[in-house]
């Protein structure tokens, strides 16, 4: 029989993919949507905010099974947990900072608007935000050390 802290570690891993892919896809519109605003602009920001609200389930169970298995495992007194916590916490603040104006023209009414907020967005800086804060959360999952 397969214990209960198998499943939650494998359900850990769905929500990390199922937070990654809509959360690859607004990264590569985000990438995608530069110089004027066309139809095919609009278009690509419609698809990032459609995939912008499927990756929130992903995220979520993401946090809810590491929780749990923290609980389960008795990590709570362990520096890597909270080394984990820390860094989720700085990248997704520092990725909605940058990230802002892009999502603030993805509300947008009219080009020049979009196009002025598309302007100000910083998806190479976003991206090597959340690629190294990954890297380092896959890290400290997969050693449990810090």
């Amino acid at each position: 029989m397969t214990s209960l802290y198998a499943w939650l570690r494998f359900l850990h891993i769905v929500g990390l993919v199922a937070f990654v892919m809509p959360h690859g896809v607004n990264a590569a519109v985000s990438f995608a949507v530069r110089g004027p605003v066309t139809a095919q602009t609009r278009r690509l920001l419609a698809l990032s905010q459609q995939a912008n609200f499927g990756s929130y389930p992903g995220l979520l169970l993401l946090v809810v099974t590491g929780v749990w298995m923290g609980f389960i495992a008795s990590w709570w007194g362990q520096k890597w947990i909270w080394t984990a916590i820390v860094v989720l916490v700085l990248v997704a603040v520092a990725m909605g900072g940058l990230a802002r104006p892009y999502y603030l023209a993805r509300e947008g009414k009219d080009d020049a608007a979009i196009g002025e907020r598309l302007s100000k967005a910083r998806p190479a800086a976003a991206a090597a935000i959340g690629g190294v804060g990954l890297l380092i959360l896959i890290f400290l999952m997969v050693f449990k050390s810090f």
